[in-house]
């Protein structure tokens, strides 16, 4: 069976110790992207229901997105693992919300989020209201704690005797995502309880782009330090600047035709969902065979995902859904203000220190030469130090002076 997880013998022994950590009390564990937090998470959740003997309706794996459940699958299977024991937080909500409290409500207007609070807020009144479910879950697990509003740990811990959570601060997407402070203060961890995992995914080169987005300098230098990947093969990221955007899906086309006759798995990430269906028919048309990495909807309903993870055709995916995915190569179409419209400030940093982090060898990114776009400043700059390769429409690189063998900057 092909699948993504390691065998618990090839972790590293930070990474054992953190899955055989007893669960006397709640873990908070920080990973920066590379670092195995998935590989981690399921292994725990292996040894936990072990070690406690819980039957699959006593334990919940909750992760970020249903696009990371099928990711995950092949592991969870060879383990023994159920599917239904994964979930998101809000779908478990949502679950205990119908079957505790009643048919689920809806916010003003049909607004998702609204909804998704009132869920919250009734679930924790009930929880604090009724003690005969205190830990009816033996343990929970949870992947990318910092994009849960604060209240979510709290429903957490009257609802599970433990909790682990795994975050990463630099990758927080939504503003009203807990601080790695409430979370410590909700699970009631000190400071010096919180694990760290070091970084092996990332290339040096991807490393250092994606070090460019972080702000916070004790942050970027922990980033840079903890990185841990070997690799004979040196590559820059390449910034492609097309004359139209057409032109632009004829280079990203390109791209990934090179990765894929390196065999390579390529994850092409955008923006927002539109963009998803945009790519997809765009590279379609131009004859290669893409999956888009989104739920698909039947009527009011959400049915399965398109893509598969068990192949190595290239998926195309948001930001926000490729969280916790790993590819070899990673393109990025579509850098501009439009795109980007829904997103603020220093959110819009992490989300493309996101679909950076994803790539574990190299990043195509490109936009249409005159269109805006705020961060473009930052990619200058890191052509400017060698980070970094530019290519203007029609013209071999520009920005750096460093050689380079051809059109993908390999080193």
């Amino acid at each position: 069976m092909s699948t993504w997880l390691l065998p618990y013998a090839d972790l590293t022994p930070d990474q054992r110790r953190i899955v055989e950590a007893p669960p006397d009390q709640h873990r908070l564990v920080m990973g920066f992207p590379g670092s195995g937090k998935t590989q981690v998470l399921v292994h725990r959740a292996d040894y936990l229901r072990k070690r406690l003997g819980s039957p699959p309706g006593r334990f919940r794996v909750m992760i970020f997105t249903n696009v990371l459940r099928d990711y995950i699958r092949s592991g969870l299977d060879l383990l023994g693992l159920p599917l239904n024991s994964v979930c998101t937080f809000d779908s478990w909500c949502n679950a205990y919300y119908k079957s505790h409290i009643g048919p689920r409500r809806r916010g003003s207007g049909g607004d998702e989020g609204t909804s998704f609070e009132m869920t919250h807020a009734a679930v924790l009144q009930r929880l604090r209201g009724d003690r005969s479910e205190w830990g009816h879950l033996d343990f929970a697990l949870v992947d990318e704690g910092q994009d849960l509003r604060p209240e979510c740990f709290e429903i957490l811990r009257l609802a599970a005797k433990h909790i682990t959570v795994f975050a990463d601060p630099q990758q927080q997407i939504y503003e009203e995502g807990a601080s790695l402070e409430r979370i410590r203060e909700n699970l009631g961890l000190a400071r010096s309880q919180t694990a760290l995992l070091a970084a092996f995914r990332n290339s040096p080169d991807v490393a250092a782009l994606a070090a460019f987005f972080i702000q916070d300098d004790e942050r970027r230098s922990q980033y840079v330090s903890q990185s841990r990947f070997r690799v004979c093969e040196r590559e820059r990221p390449l910034y492609y600047s097309a004359a139209s955007e057409d032109a632009e899906y004829d280079r990203l086309a390109e791209a990934v035709r090179g990765r894929q006759v390196l065999n390579q798995r390529v994850g092409i990430l955008v923006a927002r969902n539109q963009l998803v269906f945009r790519v997809a028919s765009a590279l379609r048309q131009r004859g290669l065979h893409v999956e888009r990495a989104v739920p698909q909807f039947k009527g009011a309903y959400k049915s399965q995902i398109e893509a598969r993870f068990d192949n190595n055709v290239p998926k195309i995916a948001t930001f926000h859904s490729a969280k916790g995915l790993t590819f070899d190569a990673v393109c990025m179409p579509r850098l501009n203000e439009t795109s980007f419209v829904r997103f603020k400030g220093a959110q819009r940093r992490r989300i493309l220190f996101v679909g950076i982090a994803r790539a574990i060898q190299w990043v195509f990114l490109s936009s249409v030469k005159g269109e805006p776009f705020e961060e473009q400043t930052l990619f200058e700059a890191a052509a400017r130090t060698g980070k970094l390769v530019i290519q203007q429409a029609g013209t071999k690189a520009s920005h750096t002076a460093a050689p380079c063998q051809d059109d993908y900057s390999v080193l």
